[in-house]
């Protein structure tokens, strides 16, 4: 019998540890209801997978992180069993960490030095496992309420959008002592966490645990309160110190072809995933066709499943190989029976009597990389051919809706419509008034959003300090 212990182990001998199954029910189940699909570890899980992390000296993971994780830190401490720890590490710069530890698009798993020479560490799951910890002792009663900063700070600062950008410059300024207020459109917490991420991917009853954490800082939450229409702009500014606009990118883009909106079944990805977020399930056609190869696009085809569509097809103008969809996510899909095609390009909806009846495409081959860095799609000439569906959900990108703050807020837009802003302090060209995340880089990932939130936070704290 072996006499090696975690504190023994060599480089050598954790690259050698097998890696650690992430549990996950079965398609046939899974696709019965909007259940999580993956389970995630253990502690048991948890500690064994943490020990194949070699510590680095320099760890390429850290650097790769948009929050700068010390992710060397937190994996020891799960390694030694001290998960709810791990998770007060993670919260030194994540207050969505049992989050982001479903969504996050885990860029630092891609430079870990372990996956050279096989899978890389599990960061994320580790993550997911600390916090999840964490949440359990909470839920339980183990682990007392937050309690605001003793010294208020002056200041009051609105927030506007509940999403992950917003929250975390919440988490930021309340901790410091500020007054912070979230003002949020919709009914509900997480911006396109909730509204975007399905239930089977993120439950909301973790997105609702992680900003009741806020609340017991101090964050105070106005749902059903778009800004624009029920205050406006001008009236924040009046009754705060400092606004941070993060308001995402909620509006899908079009895709310029022709049939587009104007026959039923055809359904924008972002408003069908709205919908059924917030609690419509109405089965939508049998057939759906959904346009497009990143998250959305799966997410979108993943819930057609699970409200009973009998086929549901992914057309991607690119091969799998270029999918910005995560691959854990299109194997997932493929597994549950989405179908997918490829190098197909959309040309045209058809309807009849209305009604979609399927969408007329190219197929194309691939050519040069384009400024995505991705194989440009080359439509080829004489290749049409049709797709039937009686459902057209298109999910080929979204962009910032600042329409929504009214036509006299004042503030400079891009030509993408995302504020403009200063790249050092997030501030537009409205004193006081700072934006930041995916209303000022279009459809980003959760973490850099956080990161956003971060910054945002640092500039408004400096702005505040100017007024005392």
């Amino acid at each position: 019998m072996s006499t090696t212990t975690p504190q023994t182990l060599t480089a050598k001998d954790r690259m050698s540890l097998p890696p650690q199954p992430v549990p996950e029910r079965e398609a046939a189940e899974r696709v019965q209801d909007f259940g999580e699909v993956v389970l995630g570890y253990g502690q048991d899980q948890a500690m064994l997978e943490a020990q194949r992390c070699i510590q680095c000296g320099k760890p390429p993971c850290v650097d790769a992180c948009a929050i700068k994780t010390d992710i060397r830190g937190f994996i020891k401490l799960i390694e030694q069993g001290k998960l709810v720890e791990a998770y007060y590490k993670n919260l030194e710069v994540n207050p969505l960490a049992a989050t982001c530890g479903r969504t996050c698009d885990h860029l630092c798993e891609t430079v870990c030095v372990v996956g050279k020479k096989g899978k890389p560490v599990a960061i994320a799951f580790l993550k997911r496992a600390a916090a999840d910890t964490y949440v359990a002792e909470k839920r339980a009663g183990k682990i007392a309420k937050k309690a605001p900063p003793v010294e208020r700070r002056k200041g009051r600062v609105a927030i506007v959008g509940a999403g992950p950008a917003g929250l975390a410059c919440a988490s930021d300024l309340a901790r410091k002592g500020y007054d912070v207020t979230v003002y949020e459109a919709a009914p509900v917490p997480g911006g396109m966490l909730y509204l975007g991420i399905p239930e089977f991917r993120l439950p909301r009853d973790i997105i609702e645990f992680e900003v009741q954490e806020l609340r017991e800082l101090g964050v105070t939450f106005r749902y059903d309160t778009p800004v624009g229409k029920a205050i406006t702009l001008g009236e924040l500014r009046k009754d705060h110190d400092a606004v941070f606009l993060a308001i995402g990118a909620h509006r899908g883009k079009k895709m310029d072809i022709p049939g587009e909106n104007e026959f039923e079944g055809f359904l924008d990805a972002i408003v069908f995933l709205r919908r059924v977020s917030l609690g419509d399930k109405t089965k939508p056609g049998n057939k759906v066709l959904v346009i497009g190869g990143g998250n959305s696009a799966i997410d979108a085809a993943r819930t057609s499943l699970r409200l009973g569509c009998e086929e549901v097809y992914i057309v991607y103008r690119r091969s799998r190989k270029e999918m910005p969809a995560l691959p854990s996510e299109v194997d997932e899909a493929e597994t549950e029976g989405v179908k997918m095609h490829f190098l197909a390009q959309p040309v045209r909806i058809v309807g009849e009597d209305g009604r979609v009846k399927g969408m007329e495409c190219l197929k194309c081959e691939l050519g040069e990389p384009d400024a995505s860095g991705r194989r440009k799609p080359v439509p080829i000439k004489g290749s049409e051919f049709f797709i039937q569906a009686d459902v057209i959900v298109p999910a080929v990108s979204q962009e910032p809706d600042s329409a929504t703050l009214g036509t006299d807020h004042g503030l400079s837009l891009s030509k993408w419509q995302s504020f403009v802003v200063n790249e050092e302090t997030l501030e537009t060209n409205v004193k006081g008034v700072f934006s930041g995340g995916d209303a000022v880089t279009g459809p980003s990932s959760v973490i850099k959003a956080i990161a956003a939130g971060h910054k945002a936070a640092l500039s408004i704290e400096a702005h505040l300090a100017l007024l005392e």
